[in-house]
């Protein structure tokens, strides 16, 4: 039997790094994609996988990151868009809507909504026939707010229903699309404030195993919320596509 491939942007560090290497550990050939090399190609020798540079926010970066994907290791069967970041770095005061700047609006929008966008359009056109799942990373931010970056939270709900769409549209087809909606997971995005111990910051690996699964067995349209190490993840739905 061909070894399976999965392709996993943002995927250097934080969840995108523990779903590769929960991935590799079940004998998946893992596409290691990220704008961060040195933790990435670190990452992929361990792993026996595949660094290659993507910058989400660019078109063509996702498409060549996927065209060397398919070269090297074959088409995706698992795909995780799990590329994200906030408005500002965490070890930067938060910001009044009013205070950001357009350079780091058109930043996070670049990321998180875009970098999806680019990796959808890429590689359903390439996953139907052999078919597979993909798994979208949004956020517990996305079903409530996180008030000091309204930013992140646009982006996060923009993701659900982004997801949830184009799981309607690809009905019937061999794709499976869905979404994994985080709580406070430990990643280097997360500012100290969210790491207090009322907020059960959840290690990277708690999530990980919630992506692996969606993407070997999650139903297409799933959005499931794991918002807590000591709880149960559980989901908001499947939508009637009937």
């Amino acid at each position: 039997m061909a070894k399976k491939v999965a392709l996993v942007t943002g995927a250097s560090t934080g969840i995108g790094a523990a779903v590769c290497t929960a991935l590799a550990a079940q004998g998946v050939a893992v596409a290691v994609c990220d704008v961060n090399r040195i933790d990435g190609v670190a990452l992929a020798n361990k792993l026996g996988g595949l660094f290659v540079s993507c910058d989400v926010t660019r078109l063509d970066s996702v498409q060549a990151a996927v065209a060397e994907c398919v070269a090297k290791l074959g088409v995706p069967d698992y795909v995780h868009l799990n590329a994200g970041i906030m408005t500002v770095p965490t070890d930067t005061p938060y910001l009044p809507i009013e205070e950001v700047s357009e350079a780091q609006y058109q930043k996070i929008v670049g990321v998180n909504l875009n970098g999806v966008f680019h990796g959808m359009h890429t590689v359903l056109p390439l996953m139907r026939e052999k078919g597979g799942g993909v798994t979208i990373t949004a956020s517990t931010a996305g079903l409530s707010v996180v008030p000091v970056d309204p930013m992140y939270t646009a982006t996060k709900y923009a993701l659900i229903g982004f997801g949830r769409a184009v799981a309607a549209a690809n009905e019937g087809s061999n794709v499976r699309v869905n979404v994994i909606c985080p709580g406070v997971t430990d990643t280097a995005i997360v500012p100290q404030d969210y790491r207090k111990p009322e907020y059960g910051v959840m290690p990277a690996e708690i999530m990980a195993a919630e992506v692996v699964d969606l993407l070997l067995n999650g139903p297409n349209g799933e959005v499931r919320v794991k918002n807590a190490a000591d709880k149960p993840a559980f989901s908001i739905g499947v939508p009637d596509l009937s």
